[in-house]
């Protein structure tokens, strides 16, 4: 009997190993044979510049080489590419300061590939990902969401989970704040983070843009931490999926005081892009743009988004409806919050039927860990007539579902983490007239 209850436990833990490893939940050996120093962490993924191209990141404690293995046979990973390994100390005193970077190039569309790291004899886990099908005659999953902790993010981060090992979505969208914070500690807050979200960001494309809980050091936690498409360190830039062109924006520029990353800069360059967007509709007839801090918010708390004068509203809703964006997803505030059309706070209709200006998403209840893990910024009332539904209690926590279906349907639904994913919300907008909005009268 008890020579039986030892094997069941053995057995049990075995089971138990196998799923964490598989699920990139931890990497090979502590120590691994004296390599300890070079054991890779924090592993994660991003789309790259082109159709087939991914960016794979990860930390060591000690510098070592960057090399990733890869393949369409988990049995036979013969592929492999090297890259850089760079020393960041700014805002990461005590944290693992050698970061990898490898850029992946030419995989083949809708394939799926595995992969595992190597850093001067360790090796990682073996992850899985899916290259995006080519062209835009598809339909592009999304889990989208802002503010999610390394300790509050929990139940969302649980679920998260589950999304990712049933192949839900093909990519991750993080509008902005980070572990609060990734520099807290020296930068051991903002590793254990990236160890906690790695089952989900090492096998699956993580987008992100900044928040304002990403502002320390100049950024450097953020901007090291992260490689995202373009040559603008993460802070702006853009990406194709499918009939959906994506435009990540920093509104900390209305907030810091950064000589680089200016509201200049980044106005000039969305200028641009969005110009040459307008013209490629035909392809992509979708302009989904996202950034951290709302233009509006219904919340009792005096932030920006609460203000006639907002100044992330006065930079950037101007040029958002001129350039026919046809939805704005936010974050920032602890809660959630869909709008209705609106443009300078007039709403255009109350529906979501070829929409007239932008449509506003605010999903910031993932979960932070402020205030003793609970982060709900309360919402007693509707700030104004352009909010059509919101939610700030404690079952608020969760994230977004965006799915565009073809060139004229959207879905979105949000989930509630703590009441197993129930949906809170959900809405279709149909456009069948992608491009600038006309002014209105």
């Amino acid at each position: 009997m008890r020579l039986s209850l030892i094997l069941i436990l053995i057995a049990t833990l075995s089971i138990a190993i196998q799923a964490y490893e598989s699920s990139g939940g931890g990497n090979y050996g502590s120590d691994y044979g004296g390599y300890k120093d070079t054991v890779p962490e924090q592993i994660h993924i991003a789309f790259g510049e082109k159709l087939g191209d991914v960016t794979v990141t990860w930390a060591t404690r000690k510098v070592s080489t960057s090399k990733v293995y890869y393949g369409k046979d988990r049995k036979k990973m013969d592929d492999n590419e090297g890259g850089d390994c760079k020393k960041w100390e700014l805002g990461n005193a005590m944290g693992l300061q050698y970061i990898h970077k490898v850029k992946l190039t030419g995989l083949d569309p809708n394939s799926t590939y595995h992969y595992y790291v190597e850093s001067t004899g360790a090796v990682s886990n073996v992850f899985t990902f899916t290259t995006m099908p080519a062209g835009n005659d598809w339909s592009p999953r999304l889990i989208v969401y802002g503010d999610m902790g390394r300790h509050g993010g929990e139940p969302t981060l649980n679920s998260l989970i589950s999304q990712v090992r049933s192949g839900y979505p093909n990519a991750i969208i993080h509008a902005g704040d980070f572990a609060y914070d990734l520099d807290s500690d020296g930068g051991v807050n903002g590793d254990a983070y990236m160890n906690r979200i790695q089952p989900i960001a090492g096998n699956m494309p993580y987008m992100t843009c900044i928040g304002n809980h990403e502002d320390n050091y100049a950024f450097s936690n953020y901007i090291n931490r992260f490689f995202m498409p373009g040559d603008s360190q993460n802070m702006w830039y853009s990406w194709n999926m499918g009939p959906i062109h994506f435009v990540a924006y920093s509104t900390e520029v209305y907030f810091t005081d950064s000589l680089i990353y200016t509201k200049e800069r980044q106005i000039e360059w969305l200028q641009d892009d969005l110009t040459k967007a307008n013209k490629n509709r035909d392809e992509q007839p979708w302009i989904i743009a996202y950034g951290h801090r709302p233009m509006y918010c219904s919340n009792a708390d005096g932030d920006d988004c609460t203000k006639n004068t907002s100044l992330v509203r006065a930079g950037l809703e101007d040029l958002f409806f001129e350039q026919g964006i046809d939805l704005i997803i936010e974050a920032h505030e602890h809660s959630y919050e869909r709008l209705w059309p609106v443009f300078n706070e007039t709403v255009t209709q109350f529906n979501y039927s070829n929409p007239l200006a932008p449509v506003h998403i605010i999903s910031g209840a993932a979960g932070c860990n402020e205030q003793d893990g609970y982060c709900i910024n309360p919402i007693y009332r509707s700030l104004g007539e352009w909010s059509a539904f919101r939610s700030s209690g404690v079952t608020t926590y969760g994230y977004g579902k965006l799915v565009v279906y073809n060139s004229t349907h959207l879905h979105w639904q949000e989930l509630q983490t703590l009441e197993e994913d129930k949906i809170l919300d959900e809405i279709w907008i149909v456009q069948d007239r992608h491009g600038p909005f006309a002014p209105l009268e």
